[in-house]
C-alpha cells in the first residue's frame, strides 16, 4: 500500500472506443453508399423504395457519426485533464486508486507497460485500453516496490498476464489493397463510380473473411492457478493441467511448455515491440521482465511436484463410475462424517476430503467429488476452503464446477465440460479404501 500519493488518472480508453465507433461509422456509410449505387440501378422498379431505405439509413449512421465527432473532442480534453488528487494505492487482486469517497480498479494483466519520469518521483503506468495512472512517489525505492506488486500480484487466487503473439494479419491493408485491385480491373470494362463500388464491396468482404480466419488470435491473457494454466481469448479457453507438462524452457520472450505429447506451447510474455523501440526499454522491460521470471518459479515450483493428497481410498471413494451428477452427489453425501460423528468409524474423514479438494494436482473429477462430499458440512472454515479452492483453479470449468458442488449442486453440463478436460485419476489415488 503507498498513502498519499499524488495520483492522475488520463482515461484514454474512452476515446480510443470512440474512435474505433467512428472509424466504423463512416465504414459503414461507405458500404452503404457502394450498395446503393450497385442495387438501385439494377432495381428500377423498385428504384424509389431503395432509394428511401439507403437515405434513411445513411441519414442514421450519418447523425451517429457527427454526434461522435462532435463528442470527441470534449472525450480527449477530458482525458488530457484527467482526474487528480491525493490517494491511497494498492495493489492486490487489481491496482485500486482510492480518493476520498471514490475508488477505481484496473486488472493487474491490463497494465502492460510503465515509464518513470526525468525527475524520478512519478511513474506513469498504461493499460492496453490506453488509459494512464500517474502515481507520484515519495520514496526512490517506491517505483520498483510498485512495479514488483503489480508483475507478481494475484487476482482470486490466480495470477495472470498479458500474452503476446505473431501481428494480426493484414486488417486494413488487406481492405485497401483488395479494393484498388478489384477496382483498377473493373474499371477497364465498367464506368468508374461502379467499379470503385464494386471495390469497396469486395474489400469488405475480404476484410470479414480475414477477420473470421483469426478469429481467437486477439488479445490472449495466461491465467495460472493451483491446477494449471489457462490461455483465454475471445475465441475460448485452452487449459494445460501441470501434470501434462513435462518441461519448462525459457525463452528471450517468455517461456515455452514441452508436454508430454511432445507439442510445444510458447507464452511470449515480453512484448515484441518492446525489443524494437529503444525509447521503451526503461520500466516496461522491467515489469515485463518480472513478470517473465515470476510465471518461471510459478511454473518450476508445480510441475513434476508430488501434488497428491495422502489420502488412503479417498480417490476410490470419490470417483465418479459413470453415475450420473444426481446419483454421485448422493452416494458422496454420506461419506463425510457429520460434525460430532465418531472419526474412527467415518468412511472419510473430513481433512482427507479436504487434502483431495486442494490438491491441484488431483484429478478434477476427484476435487468436484470431493466439494460434493464437503457440501453437507456448514461450519464457515469448511465453506471458506471450499471457496478458495474454486477460486484457484485456472480452468473456468472446473471453476464453476466447484462452486456448483460446494453448493450442493452441479447440473450434468457442468459436470461433464469440466471432466472433458480432465486426465483418469492416477493409480496413487485409486488404493482400497479403509476398512470402516
Amino acid at each position: 500500500m503507498f498513502k498519499r500519493c499524488g495520483v492522475v488518472v488520463q482515461p484514454y480508453a474512452s476515446v480510443r472506443a470512440l474512435g474505433r465507433f467512428l472509424t466504423a461509422t463512416l465504414t459503414w456509410l461507405l458500404i452503404l453508399f457502394s450498395a446503393a449505387r450497385l442495387i438501385v440501378p439494377l432495381a428500377e422498379p423498385l428504384a424509389f423504395g431503395l432509394v428511401m431505405l439507403f437515405a434513411t439509413l445513411g441519414a442514421v449512421l450519418g447523425l451517429l457519426g457527427l454526434a461522435c465527432l462532435i463528442y470527441t473532442p470534449f472525450a480527449w480534453l477530458r482525458a488530457v485533464v484527467g482526474s487528480s488528487g491525493a490517494a491511497v494505492v494498492r495493489v492486490g487482486g487489481a491496482l485500486s486508486i482510492e480518493h476520498p469517497g471514490d475508488r477505481s480498479s484496473f486488472p493487474l494483466a491490463s497494465l502492460t507497460s510503465a515509464r518513470l519520469s526525468s525527475s524520478g518521483g512519478e511513474v506513469a503506468l498504461r493499460t492496453d485500453d490506453g488509459d494512464i495512472i500517474r502515481v507520484r512517489l515519495d520514496e526512490p525505492g517506491d517505483a520498483e516496490r510498485l512495479l514488483g506488486a503489480i508483475a507478481t500480484g494475484r487476482a482470486r487466487g490466480t495470477w495472470s498476464a498479458r500474452l503476446y503473439g505473431a501481428p494480426l494479419p493484414l486488417g486494413r491493408r488487406l481492405f485497401v489493397g483488395v479494393a484498388a485491385l478489384v477496382t483498377l480491373v473493373c474499371w477497364a470494362v465498367i464506368d468508374l463510380d461502379v467499379a470503385i463500388s464494386l471495390g469497396v464491396v469486395t474489400g469488405v468482404a475480404a476484410w470479414a473473411l480475414a477477420a473470421l480466419l483469426r478469429e481467437g488470435s486477439g488479445r490472449r491473457v495466461l491465467v495460472v492457478g493451483h491446477d494449471g494454466v489457462s490461455i483465454r481469448s475471445d475465441g475460448g479457453e485452452r487449459f494445460i493441467s501441470f501434470r501434462s507438462i513435462e518441461r519448462v524452457d525459457e525463452t528471450c520472450l517468455g517461456v515455452e511448455l514441452v508436454l508430454r505429447g511432445g507439442e510445444e506451447v510458447a507464452l511470449t510474455i515480453v512484448p515484441p515491440q518492446l525489443l524494437r523501440d529503444p525509447t521503451e526499454t526503461g520500466l516496461s522491460m522491467v515489469l515485463a521482465e518480472w513478470r517473465r521470471e515470476h510465471l518461471l518459479r510459478l511454473l518450476r515450483e508445480r510441475i513434476g511436484r508430488d501434488d497428491h493428497p495422502e489420502a488412503g481410498g479417498a480417490g476410490a471413494l470419490l470417483e465418479r463410475r459413470g453415475r450420473t451428477a444426481p446419483a454421485w452427489r448422493a452416494a458422496l453425501r454420506c461419506l463425510v462424517a457429520e460434525a460430532g460423528a465418531d472419526y474412527r468409524t467415518a468412511k472419510l474423514t473430513r481433512e482427507q476430503a479436504l487434502a483431495v479438494l486442494e490438491a491441484g494436482g488431483a484429478p478434477a473429477e476427484l476435487r468436484i467429488g470431493a466439494a460434493l462430499a464437503l457440501s453437507s458440512a456448514r461450519d464457515r472454515a469448511t465453506a471458506e476452503r471450499l471457496r478458495v479452492a474454486a477460486e484457484g483453479c485456472a480452468s473456468c470449468d472446473v471453476r464453476i464446477a466447484l462452486e456448483q458442488a460446494a453448493d450442493g449442486e452441479v447440473d450434468e453440463g457442468t459436470l461433464e465440460r469440466a471432466l472433458s478436460g480432465g486426465e483418469a485419476a492416477p493409480a496413487v489415488l485409486r488404493s482400497t479404501a479403509p476398512a470402516a
